[in-house]
């Protein structure tokens, strides 16, 4: 669970369209990060459910 850091951009799929958050936790026990999407959006991922964000991609 070193991939990302507080603070990193992310591309997660919700639904069927890629969207950028930004990683604003980590809970280890459970193995998932937690991504604020907006100010009242966010969720919980596993790893393999990002994909780091670069400008100029598509995240796919």
């Amino acid at each position: 669970m070193d991939k990302y850091r507080i603070g990193d951009l992310v591309s997660a799929k919700l639904g069927t369209l890629p969207v950028v958050g930004t990683v604003v936790g980590a809970d280890h026990r459970m193995e998932k990060y937690l991504v604020r999407f907006s100010a009242v959006q966010q969720n919980w991922y596993t790893e393999e459910e990002l994909v780091p964000y670069h400008p100029g991609s598509r995240g796919d």
